[in-house]
């Protein structure tokens, strides 16, 4: 099993906060391309090939997202048929 494929599997299965590295890698992985934005913490992603745009704050002081975002963006993934 690639790498890759790994990521997306602990993606699907993860039940509780997921390491943001770990969600840009996913999102890299997927054709999203992080853009920047007007500054802080907030991040948006842009998949180049269909416009879509994923929306969201990368956590500080620690490096997890939580769990509501983890469905959230999950959610919309198995929406768009990419995971």
């Amino acid at each position: 099993m690639a790498r890759s494929d790994r990521l997306i599997e602990e993606f699907k299965q993860c039940r509780g906060p997921f390491p943001y590295k770990d969600l840009v890698r996913l999102l890299a992985g997927l054709g999203y391309v992080e853009t920047s934005t007007a500054g802080g913490s907030r991040r948006r992603f842009v998949r180049e090939a269909t416009g879509h745009v994923i929306r969201l704050h990368e956590p500080h002081p620690g490096n997890e997202i939580k769990e509501y975002m983890v469905r959230q963006i999950r959610a919309l993934l198995v929406e768009r048929g990419l995971i």
